[in-house]
């Protein structure tokens, strides 16, 4: 149901990813430079909306749709986590100090990534309880009420699940994204991992955008297919290629694009990486 290498979209293709993964690297970079710099004394110098906000302005430059807002809205803080880890401290404090950092942001961090939304034009992510991003009034709004990024994604975490991660100690990487990297790598083909980490978080946690789109209903049916898969099938079989081709015919006959899940597995794959070279020195 994604863009991967044998499909693209009919605005949106497999290129376009690689070209945004390029413009997000820069971005990742600054922010675990700034966190390990300024963690934990100056944490207002990490200017996570900046970068979340330089980093969609960006690719709109180069791609003509949204492939990178949840991307970075997801990995910024979290390269953010790793600039302010110590090579003595274990990679599970990484939720802990996301949290802290995510705590002490700024309003102006909120007003990015208010307008990064707005450029993305993200469907359903433009507002929140109290605040639309899409209303001329609101970015002063967020600065007066002294709103920072933490503050309004806890007001859009009831419904958009990469808030609710982000305010929540990276629950649903912490549970399935990387448990499940480190089970499979090393063992099977990086293909095979992204795979089982995609499938292990759509049967678990109903995507995001299908709710949005199409409603509970669909979204949880997308997810019981997905746990399905895993039951019947094991990793790197042809019987698992099998159903998971049928699997994405399927979803893209319907126009089910589980891409919250897509961004959770690209998340997770960065937490697992890092982990890993870190460990091995590179």
């Amino acid at each position: 149901g994604n863009v991967h290498r044998t499909q693209n979209f009919q605005n949106m293709t497999y290129e376009d990813f690689l070209i945004s993964a390029s413009v997000l690297r820069e971005n990742l970079e600054i922010v675990a430079f700034n966190a390990s710099k300024y963690y934990p004394n100056l944490l207002d110098k990490i200017y996570l909306g900046e970068a979340i906000l330089r980093t969609v302005r960006s690719t709109n430059k180069l791609v003509n749709t949204n492939t990178n807002l949840g991307i970075s809205m997801l990995m910024i803080p979290l390269s953010a986590g790793f600039g302010a880890l110590h090579d003595s401290e274990n990679i599970y404090n990484l939720p802990k100090i996301v949290d802290i950092i995510m705590k002490n942001t700024r309003p102006d961090d909120a007003v990015a990534v208010s307008k990064a939304i707005v450029l993305a034009k993200a469907g359903g992510l433009n507002k929140t309880h109290n605040y639309d991003v899409n209303n001329p009034n609101t970015l002063n709004e967020i600065v007066d009420n002294h709103v920072n990024l933490y503050d309004l994604f806890k007001m859009s975490a009831k419904y958009d699940k990469i808030s609710y991660e982000l305010v929540n100690g990276l629950p649903l990487i912490s549970k399935y994204g990387f448990p499940t990297f480190t089970k499979y790598d090393g063992e099977y083909s990086k293909n095979d991992v992204t795979l089982e980490i995609f499938l292990t978080i759509l049967s678990n946690v109903p995507d995001t955008l299908i709710t949005r789109k199409y409603g509970k209903e669909v979204a949880n049916l997308v997810s019981n297919r997905a746990k399905r898969i895993l039951k019947e099938t094991e990793i790197n079989t042809e019987e698992r290629l099998k159903q998971l081709k049928d699997f994405d015919e399927y979803l893209i006959n319907k126009k089910y694009n589980p891409g919250t899940t897509a961004d959770f597995t690209a998340a997770s794959l960065f937490v697992g990486l890092v982990d890993k070279y870190s460990n091995e020195k590179l």
